[in-house]
């Protein structure tokens, strides 16, 4: 990824995570989760973490919450 694209990117977060707490506060609970998952989706795309990491990195922790490894 460029770093123009980056940047722009990153701008967006912000502003997505203001209008988040906008939706929330109006008790919009649902539609703030849809904004946190498009922000997720901007910083996977920010770290290029692709997909298959994230489902990998996701079933490694459920594997460890469900065997009790996990320590605080």
């Amino acid at each position: 990824m460029d770093e123009l694209r980056a940047r722009r990117l990153r701008n967006v977060i912000p502003v997505l995570t203001e209008q988040r707490n906008i939706l929330v506060s109006g008790g919009l609970s649902f539609a703030g989760h849809l904004v946190d998952l498009a922000i997720m989706q901007l910083q996977l795309s920010l770290h290029e973490i692709s997909e298959d990491e994230l489902s990998e990195f996701s079933n490694a922790v459920s594997l460890n919450l469900v065997s009790g490894d996990c320590q605080d």
